[in-house]
């Protein structure tokens, strides 16, 4: 007897871990600046590396900020720094052939004075799929063994692939007012529409940029610029069912030149597809004499669904704390999006999280000053498939009102990873069998709920054909009240 055995790939979910880690660091003041007081801090969190071992996994990346702050002249000006963090998550069993799929978010990011420079305040929220790759042996087909009976089956598998990627640079320009300085330049992508073209695929974005300005006259201004642009991916293979693309922005960048301001983006599109392939296997399968069975094992794999993007848009309260004077005129706001919960709800997946809004604001004085409030959202993600896993969240946000209570306006755009975790099972090996015991005779049988002919078959030694000659007027699979003719 000939034994013909297929192999495959799929991800097993091992672990889904979180955690959350405190950053602490000390920020030094650019030569010669003092600050008086913070106003804005925006975050951006890079994970520069993730590495896993038989205890877990080892991460390290940098926190970058930019700071906008006020001497106690009440000068404005900005400056880059970063803080550097690493840390260690839990993972019992683990092994280096793990892959961890990470979301990672700020909780809080604040900075205060402290002696003769600034204190870093945040928390980093960590989100871990941890991903085993399994190399599956399964039995495809045997050959040669006498009355041999066998039932096949077809497992599916779809990973996500990468299809093509291009880097896209968006470039937009504005008039402002000779001696304006670019305080600050923050933005985000996001494709508007995808089409299969000769080439690829053809898509049109757009680039949104805010961006706080100082002008001659020591006044703030937030602009806001919504830069169209077009390009074509060049795909290098197709995808089971069709291609969806994903935006990032990794560089953004504003100077001014005399009346002019130019904005420049580097934009890295990417398009996903699903790689599907589908494999037969051996289900199961018995001979005249009962030589052999098939061993059975169960694996649960993931399934790459699609990707989600969710855009959503909020609005909610800003009260000014007590301890701070009303507001006369919103200068800017920035906002930063915490996700806190992400839970399955049948057909769709529940998403509750926080905007956390810092909002900049001058007061009848004529003093600057700021603080930061939370405009709760709940949304929902629908579409089959029970697993959600976030890749990045962005908000930008529009602060109106004076006196003592403010209305916040928050854009969400939300980019995830839809998959399934499905069972699979499949025989990987042929033992020894029992054997059938020899014998002739006419006998009806009563079989269980749920039988079929080919569970009979395999019981008495019978090709299943001959059980359909005899019992031809049967449904499968049996319900309980059935009696099958058998004749060896």
């Amino acid at each position: 007897m000939e034994v013909e055995k297929v192999s495959f790939n799929v991800d097993t979910l091992y672990a889904r871990l979180e955690e959350q880690v405190p950053i602490e660091s000390a920020i030094p003041l650019p030569q010669g600046r003092s600050a008086g007081s913070v106003l804005s801090v925006t975050p951006q969190l890079m994970i520069r590396e993730a590495r896993v071992n038989e205890a877990g996994i080892r991460l390290s990346g940098q926190l970058q900020l930019h700071l906008v702050c006020e001497t106690g002249e009440r000068v404005l000006f900005c400056f880059d720094a970063a803080a550097d963090f690493s840390h260690f998550v839990g993972a019992a069993g683990a092994t280096e052939a793990m892959q961890p799929r990470i979301f990672a978010q700020l909780l809080k990011c604040a900075c205060h004075r402290e002696d003769d420079g600034l204190r870093l305040s945040a928390v980093l929220d960590l989100k871990i799929w941890l991903l085993q790759p399994r190399e599956i042996g399964a039995v495809s087909a045997i050959r040669g063994a006498v009355g041999l009976e066998s039932r096949e089956e077809t497992i599916l598998t779809r990973r996500r692939s990468l299809l093509g990627a291009k880097a896209i640079q968006v470039r937009d320009e504005l008039g402002v007012e000779a001696g304006t300085n670019v305080l600050e330049a923050k933005g985000t992508v996001r494709i508007l529409s995808a089409r299969p073209a000769a080439e690829g695929m053809a898509l049109e974005g757009e680039l949104f940029a805010s961006l706080i300005l100082l002008g001659p006259d020591g006044r703030l201004q937030e602009k806001a610029l919504r830069t169209p642009f077009s390009d074509t991916v060049k795909l290098e293979a197709p995808s089971a069912d069709g291609a969806n693309l994903t935006a990032e922005l990794t560089g953004l960048s504003a100077r001014v030149d005399g009346e002019a301001l130019f904005l420049s983006g580097d934009v890295s599109v990417s398009v996903y597809g699903a790689a599907e392939s589908r494999i037969r296997i051996l289900s199961d399968a018995y001979d005249e004499g009962g030589t052999f069975q098939c061993h059975r094992e169960e694996t649960t794999g993931l399934v790459y669904l699609s990707p989600v993007v969710r855009e959503e848009t909020v609005e909610g309260p800003l009260p000014v704390p007590s301890h701070m004077p009303e507001v006369q005129q919103v200068l800017y706001s920035r906002a930063l999006p915490a996700l806190v919960r992400l839970e399955p709800m049948g057909s769709e997946t529940l998403l509750e999280g926080v905007a956390l809004v810092t909002t900049v604001y001058r007061c009848d004085s004529g003093l600057l000053h700021s603080f930061t409030g939370e405009v709760p959202f709940s949304l929902t993600l629908p579409g089959q498939g029970g697993l959600v896993l976030p890749l990045s969240a962005a908000a930008f946000s529009t602060v109106t009102g004076r006196g003592r209570l403010l209305q916040g306006r928050v854009e969400l755009l939300l980019l995830a990873e839809r998959y399934d975790e499905k069972p699979m099972g499949y025989t990987d090996d042929l033992l020894p069998g029992a054997g059938i015991q020899k014998g002739r005779g006419i006998l009806i049988y009563a079989p269980d709920a749920g039988e079929t002919l080919f569970d009979l078959g395999k019981r008495f030694g019978i090709p299943q054909r001959r059980l359909t000659e005899l019992n031809g007027e049967l449904a499968e699979p049996f319900s309980g009240a059935e009696r099958v003719l058998i004749i060896k």
